[in-house]
């Protein structure tokens, strides 16, 4: 009998699945949670679709969200060199501003007791990326139903701009984060109709997915709309602009959105916001990069930077798994040793140059532990200065943020390195925990198949009741006030003095 659900806009109509390892489940694709962006729409907060009176066909993926595929081939092609192995052509997806689509994977769509829910916000630096990619495998043979979602991407969904500012609209930029909560909007209206538990939904992500979990978790429009968040290697940058007001560069989101106004050639003016609407997808993708440094705050949707709002204690009060990966720098290098500073720094004089400027009195501090005697130092030096700032050390200070709170808070950090020359070369790289979470490879072949079981298991049990831990399981301690130990995953599994905290004390002034 052919899967049907109704949702709050009409019927959907689902595909019965055998899936790996014996599973059988129920995959409903590319349903609608939102109106079409283009026209006026774009840039404005996802308004409600129509209804259909039609059944919707869910048997295949929508289009994706408009690709800003900046930094996507040399962070892909990093790890195929790595490995060895020639970087797959991928046949070119389709993409189209209609494109506010979610995936729902359920075990069963009548169990006896609704099952938990995990909603997967991808990354892709908020270029590029798509929830279509990502198997549900490993959970629905355990009992959990998998929801993955597109937002939007680049100068579309990252945008400010003064006619924005002026609007009556109530919410006038951070759009991709917008998305995200009129997806978990749905979730709480309708998947109990795919026999989840709107009371239990875990939101989980890697890379921007996780630094859109950690923008979730602060932000005031998102509160009661999931339990449980899980953030992986989610970065938690300070560079935040505010979309109307100047720093203290003398810039802001409304400046940058100028800017890029300017590349089309539209002259500043009333008009110039509704002629951009009118610019093509492909134009506006050619001349975007796709870029943004963070989420602007505009005290509605974000009412701080998102580190800012963990050391103020305004983030949701939810249980949280935190970490990040040895060697976050290696394949995400692009071609400097801080996200703030632009490339190129490819030589010792600029980079010490950089260090200098950059740290000041610390300078022969910081070269202690990241040393560039030449330019094979340097480089190497680079990777690792990059992964501890963006992602190490401000995961590591949100998290104790939280412990000296006395929250929930699980802290990890993923070491599992692939075998021969891969791991030499880029170690347990930016994204590579993705493959032993999820139980299926993914940009890397899993090694360890223990490890990824105790992984999806962690990560499931929490998914159910707020804590990792199982029978059958290593002890995961939940981070307490001054601790400095995390839980390794790799080829130890358990408690460990955090080996970095010196490292991570140095680098808390731009973290």
């Amino acid at each position: 009998m052919e899967p049907k659900v109704r949702v709050h806009l009409g019927e959907v109509l689902g595909v019965k699945e055998d899936f790996q390892n014996g599973a059988t489940g129920y995959s409903f694709r590319g349903i609608p949670y939102a109106a079409d962006t283009s026209g006026n729409n774009r840039w404005r907060a996802p308004q409600e679709p129509q209804p259909w009176t039609e059944v919707y066909d869910a048997s295949s993926f929508g289009p994706q969200c408009p690709q800003f595929r900046s930094g996507e081939s040399g962070f892909r092609s990093a790890i195929a060199d790595a490995y060895g192995v020639d970087l797959p052509v991928a046949e070119k997806p389709i993409e189209s501003e209609d494109c506010l689509r979610l995936n729902v994977y359920s075990p069963d769509l009548k169990p006896k007791e609704a099952m938990p829910v995990m909603v997967w916000i991808h990354g892709g630096g908020f270029r590029y990326g798509s929830g279509d990619i990502y198997l549900p495998d490993t959970f629905i043979r355990n009992g959990t139903i998998l929801v993955t979602i597109n937002y939007r991407l680049g100068e579309l969904g990252f945008f400010a701009h003064p006619a924005l500012n002026k609007s009556e609209e109530e919410i006038k930029t951070n759009f991709g984060l917008l998305d995200q909560i009129k997806s978990l909007e749905w979730v709480k209206r309708n998947i109990e109709q795919f026999g989840g538990d709107p009371t239990n939904v875990t939101i989980f992500g890697e890379s921007a997915g996780g630094f859109s979990v950690a923008a979730l978790l602060v932000s005031p429009l998102s509160k009661g709309l999931f339990h449980k968040a899980i953030i992986q290697s989610g970065g938690f940058a300070r560079m935040a602009l505010h979309a109307e007001e100047k720093s203290a560069a003398g810039l802001s989101g409304a400046d940058v959105g100028l800017s890029f106004c300017k590349r089309f050639g539209i002259e500043e003016g009333p008009e110039q916001l509704n002629l951009m609407r009118d610019v093509s997808i492909d134009d506006l993708i050619q001349k975007g990069i796709g870029a943004a440094s963070s989420f602007y705050t505009d005290g509605v949707s974000m009412l701080s930077p998102v580190m800012q709002g963990f050391e103020d204690g305004i983030n949701h009060k939810v249980p949280t798994i935190i970490g990040t990966n040895a060697d976050e720098g290696t394949a995400l290098y692009w071609g400097s040793p801080l996200a703030n500073i632009p490339p190129p720094v490819n030589t010792v004089e600029k980079y010490l140059k950089v260090i200098g400027e950059v740290f000041k009195e610390d300078k022969d501090n910081i070269l202690k532990f990241y040393p560039a005697s030449n330019e094979e130092e340097m480089l190497k030096s680079s990777k690792s200065l990059l992964g501890d700032s963006l992602f190490g050390a401000p995961s590591y200070f949100a998290s104790k943020a939280m412990a000296d709170r006395k929250e929930e808070i699980y802290f990890y950090h993923f070491n599992q390195k692939p075998s021969g020359n891969a791991g030499e070369i880029i170690g347990a790289f930016h994204a590579s925990e993705i493959s032993y979470v999820f139980g299926i490879t993914a940009l890397n072949p899993i090694e360890d198949n223990e490890l990824s079981r105790i992984m999806n298991s962690y990560w499931i049990n929490f998914s159910r009741f707020g804590d990792p831990n199982g029978s059958d399981l290593p002890n995961w301690k939940i981070m307490k006030p001054n601790q400095d130990a995390w839980h390794l995953l790799g080829s130890k599994v358990g408690e460990e003095y955090i080996s970095r905290l010196d490292i991570y004390s140095l680098l808390k002034r731009i973290s």
